[in-house]
Parts: structure tokens; C-alpha cells; sequence
């Protein structure tokens, strides 16, 4: 059993861990802001590691964009999907628009709709809900009945990895 004194310390680390989680994002974000693109990288790669689909988004942009590293969108496709998959809107949105394009990735309608959709969904507000349904309705254009049948149905059963 647990000594009282080491368990007050690790309920205590365990209140603390979000904290300074949020913390070490408000530093990077902060490098990332002020072009310290390799102290930003450093410090999105240890949130990554930790599961932090912001990291995750930053990183994508950092590689889309080539700051301070070379544009590589392969990479970049790599980062924006694992933020996806947990939910974050934006890493959703440019993985979306990268699978329309077949930009870092092979392009593929069906999985750019549901990228896109969820990130509509997940939007923080409805402006960005809006601007991403109108790039909805303008991809759905594009794509075939099955196709679009196909991505509302990946969209239903869909869940955000942990």
C-alpha cells in the first residue's frame, strides 16, 4: 500500500501534469509566434510525444510551410493526420484540404470529406464551421454520388483516438 506522503505526491503530479502540459504549448506557441521556429519545433516534438493534437497541428504547419525546416508536405501530411484522428479541427481541416489536393499524400475525395466534415464538426466557432461547409459543398462537386454516400458513412461512424 501506498505511503501517504508518496501518495499525496502522485495525486498531486497527477493535478499538475495538464497544468504544466498547457504551460509547455503557451511556450511553444510563443516561439512559434516570434519565428524561434527551432525552440517551437523542440517543444511541439516532446507535446506530440505526450498526445497533444495541437503540437500535432503546429508541427504540420511548421513542415507545410518550411519554417525553419524544408517544405516537406509529406511530413507535414504525417502531423495533420495524427492531430485528426484525435479530433483537433484544425489539424482535421489541412489534412482534409491535403487528401482534396493530393498534396503529401494521395488524393482522395472520400477521405477529404470526411476530414473536412469533421472538422466543421469540431469547429470552435461557427464562422470556422461555415468557411469549412462552404469547402464542403464546393468538394461534393467534385466527387460521385457513391463517393459522397461512402463519406457520410465513415463521417456517422467515425471516433477521436485517445
Amino acid at each position: 500500500m501506498m505511503e501517504k506522503t508518496t501518495m499525496r505526491k502522485w495525486l498531486l503530479a497527477m493535478l499538475l501534469a495538464p497544468a504544466l502540459s498547457w504551460g509547455g504549448q503557451q511556450e511553444a506557441v510563443e516561439a512559434y509566434r516570434t519565428g524561434d521556429y527551432a525552440a517551437a519545433m523542440t517543444q511541439f516534438k516532446a507535446l506530440a510525444a505526450e498526445g497533444d493534437p495541437v503540437a500535432m497541428y503546429y508541427l504540420g504547419i511548421i513542415y507545410d510551410r518550411g519554417f525553419g525546416v524544408p517544405a516537406n508536405a509529406e511530413e507535414a501530411a504525417k502531423w495533420f493526420e495524427q492531430g485528426a484522428v484525435r479530433g483537433d479541427s484544425l489539424s482535421a481541416y489541412h489534412f482534409g484540404k491535403m487528401a482534396e489536393a493530393g498534396k503529401g499524400r494521395p488524393k482522395d475525395l472520400v477521405a477529404a470529406y470526411l476530414w473536412l466534415t469533421i472538422s466543421a464538426n469540431k469547429a470552435p466557432n461557427e464562422r470556422d464551421a461555415a468557411y469549412t461547409r462552404r469547402d464542403i459543398r464546393k468538394l461534393e462537386r467534385s466527387m460521385t454520388p457513391p463517393q459522397i454516400a461512402q463519406a457520410k458513412e465513415l463521417v456517422a461512424s467515425w471516433k477521436p483516438q485517445e
